[in-house]
């Protein structure tokens, strides 16, 4: 057999090295037509209409479409299994392809996904063809369209490759990236975290409420109690009557919802105790659901505190486990990180029991997804890491979206990676800058290679939550910007009489222009911040206000829409940042002054430190950055103004993120005082309504004739519980203040 194959692939290299060049075009002309299939399939008319697309934008030719019913011809290109052709006894993966050149013909079958798109769009990037986003391309020109003999098979590393984001809306890009989409493969509100779904809280959880968690002193509907058979019962005949409605799709999500609460009941405990981890439970379940529908694939969670396998139950054939890395350290590769063992012992644990592992990676910034981010390098590194350890389905949470940061290189390098982990990484990047900058490439390589090499001198870790102040005296250092500017600047000024090339170099700027703007709010009177302080006086940079200004106008020009994960927009961020830095120094009476707060507000928010409410600074729209927070708690705070002044006008301002758990204040009071012993009170304001849509800052203001005052003192009650609205209803909600004014 092997003799066999030998003299096969030998006749062919033979037969393959004997033919000519094929001549698909001349100034503008063509002998060629496309031949499909008469029963054609989506795939094949799909990858026929990219090629005469292509073809006509390269060199001009005309190229017909036409079934393979048509009467034969001497130039034909067939697109699909053709009666010209029979590849009926070649065996395709559904995304692999060929291409074979038979004297004047060329053939493109593959499998019956999407291989023949595949083909063509191997053939198309062979002749220098290139797709960076929905809406940029580079097509290159040529008076002769011609290919040399070809004898070419290809098939991906993966199975199932996906990459989110609004980008993946656009088919075609899809077809380029050579991805998949979730909706492709998930049923409507399928795809994960879909306990809320099969046993929804608002149905049961009154009534029943031993169907959910019970976290030892109370039970709680974040999660349900995978243990009970009532449960158990419950899922599968709802998801049943999902699968009836969509019965073409395969793969079925039971899985936990996205919070970190799970059942610790006595019997779940147990199970726990057994199988060393809290994914006992769980795998258990999804084993039973799995058995009920043996001609579907299960997938559920190992996520947070399910994510270390268990000890002894394996999950079934058709289970799948979707692995994930989201704790994970981003500046190094996984498999040699001391901080990311625990998960290299957990997927090689998976890897020994699980047949369907789908890893879950995580690429970007969420929390700030247009700032540097530099982990390019880990990329390979990574899901090669991945693939070596059974992995078959890749999913690396991206986010695609036009501004987010490097996210054109980003797409191609994680779509080129899902289907060939050890391909020549270097070779694509540079290819990709030549390509996307032209000009501009040197700088903007330059640019992306300090930033790598900085993080890993720094020897700093990488988060996907990294707020840009985390990195101000690492990669994103002053010395380090200034570098990076002077490159954009140079890169500019290379492309300035190409419009299309400069607005991309101008995008790609805008992580940068974020990450210097946020490092600002850190150190808003320093000298990296946005004012200068000349004689008692605060003077605004007009450098950081140009900057800001500049951002708003690149983002505006180019639809961006989202600047993280909880669709942040560059209009809110403009605004609030405009707030931001309309400091509160000139006239206010409160202007670093002391101030006490009771109970202390919470350590991991501005250090908890009360001076941040008088520091002139009002807070934006990020809690991490100039707020003061306290969960569950009312809070009491005392500004001593330190002489007897009278002000006709006093506030504090109060934050919302609904997603974050923090809601407006219930009420808030304010008091005066002389003495700081007998106060007045000036009122009382209050927050009505569930604030299931509220303003993210508001103001509390309080306009009195009060006579001289020393001290004030506001008397917060807290936000109380979640709403009905809210995921997490009945929890403990967190409000956050900040800057106190008095005029």
């Amino acid at each position: 057999m092997k003799n066999t194959v030998f003299l096969f692939l030998l006749i062919s290299v033979l037969i393959t090295s004997c033919q000519q060049s094929i001549n698909i075009a001349n100034d503008g002309n063509s002998n060629y037509t496309i031949i499909i299939p008469q029963n054609a399939s989506n795939t094949d008319s799909t990858a026929a209409s990219y090629m005469s697309k292509y073809i006509g934008e390269m060199c001009g030719a005309d190229i017909p479409v036409l079934q393979d019913s048509s009467a034969p011809g001497d130039y034909e290109i067939c697109i699909g299994n053709t009666n010209r052709y029979n590849f009926s006894e070649e065996e395709f993966a559904p995304d692999g392809f060929a291409i074979k050149s038979l004297d004047d013909k060329l053939l493109i079958a593959g499998g019956d996904n999407k291989g023949t798109i595949y083909g063509v769009i191997e053939l198309l990037e062979r002749w220098g063809c290139r797709m960076f986003s929905p809406d940029e391309m580079f097509i290159p020109k040529y008076d002769e369209l011609s290919l040399d003999p070809i004898d070419f098979y290809d098939s991906p590393a993966n199975s199932l490759r996906i990459i989110n984001g609004k980008m993946t809306a656009d088919p075609e890009f899809v077809d380029w990236l050579r991805i998949t989409i979730i909706p492709e493969v998930s049923p409507p509100g399928y795809y994960v975290h879909t306990f809320h779904r099969l046993i929804p809280r608002e149905e049961f959880f009154d009534d029943h409420p031993e169907y959910y968690a019970w976290l030892g002193n109370k039970y709680s509907f974040d999660q349900p109690c995978p243990s009970n058979p009532d449960v158990k019962k419950l899922i599968i005949e709802r998801l049943g009557l999902e699968i009836e409605k969509y019965p073409e799709y395969d793969i079925w999500s039971v899985s936990q919802n996205d919070n970190f609460t799970y059942c610790r009941c006595d019997k779940c405990e147990k199970i726990i105790q057994e199988e060393g981890s809290p994914a006992g439970p769980i795998i258990r379940l999804v084993n039973d659901v799995a058995a009920a529908f043996p001609d579907k694939t299960i997938a559920t969670l190992a996520y947070q505190f399910s994510r270390t396998a268990p000890l002894k139950t394996k999950p079934a054939d058709n289970v799948l486990v979707r692995l994930c890395t989201i704790e994970l350290n981003r500046s190094r590769p996984i498999q040699y990180d001391s901080l990311s063992q625990s998960f290299v012992k957990d997927i090689t644990d998976w890897g020994k029991i699980c047949k369907n592992i789908y890893l879950w990676d995580y690429t970007i910034n969420f929390n700030h997804s247009v700032s540097p981010f530099p982990n390019l390098h880990v990329l390979q590194p990574n899901l090669q890491f991945f693939y070596e350890n059974n992995v078959r389905m890749q999913f690396p949470q991206s986010n695609l979206q036009t501004g987010h940061e490097f996210v054109e290189l980003k797409a191609k390098m994680l779509s080129g990676l899902m289907w060939d982990p050890y391909l020549n990484i270097d070779s694509l990047k540079t290819d990709f800058f030549d390509h996307y900058y032209q000009d501009a490439a040197p700088f903007m390589k330059a640019y992306a290679d300090r930033m790598e090499n900085e993080l890993i001198s720094s020897g700093k870790i990488l988060y996907i939550y990294d707020p840009p102040n985390n990195h101000s005296d690492g990669f994103l250092s002053v010395e380090n910007v200034s570098v990076y500017n002077n490159l954009f600047d140079r890169a500019e000024a290379a492309v300035a009489d190409l419009p299309e090339v400069l607005n991309r170099v101008r995008v790609s700027r805008l992580p940068l222009q974020y990450a210097m703007m946020e490092i600002g709010k850190n150190d808003m009177f320093g000298s990296r911040g946005w004012y200068d302080e000349r004689d008692g006086s605060f003077i605004l940079r007009q450098d950081m206000k140009e900057t800001l200004e500049a951002f708003y106008h690149v983002c505006s020009a180019n639809n961006i829409s989202t600047l993280n994960e909880r669709s942040l927009t560059p209009e809110i961020y403009y605004q609030s940042t405009l707030r931001f830095i309309d400091v509160k120094v000139e006239g206010n009476l409160a202007f670093r002054k002391p101030v006490i707060v009771s109970p202390p507000a919470a350590e991991k928010y501005a250090k908890g430190n009360p001076a941040i409410l008088t520091d002139g600074v009002q807070g934006a729209h990020d809690f991490n950055v100039h707020w003061l927070g306290w969960w569950g708690e009312d809070a009491v705070i005392t500004v001593d103004l330190e002489a007897m002044v009278n002000p006709e006008k006093i506030e504090i301002g109060t934050l919302w993120d609904g997603r974050s758990w923090i809601l407006h204040p219930i009420s808030v009071s304010c008091l005066v005082s002389k003495d700081d012993i007998e106060y007045i009170r000036l009122g009382t304001l209050s927050v009505s309504g569930d604030q299931q849509f509220e303003e993210v800052t508001r103001k509390f203001t309080f306009h009195q004739d009060i006579g001289e005052i020393q001290y004030v003192r506001f008397e917060i009650t807290g936000a109380g519980a979640l709403p009905g609205w809210h995921a997490s209803e009945g929890e403990p909600a967190w409000f956050f203040v900040d800057e106190v004014t008095v005029f």
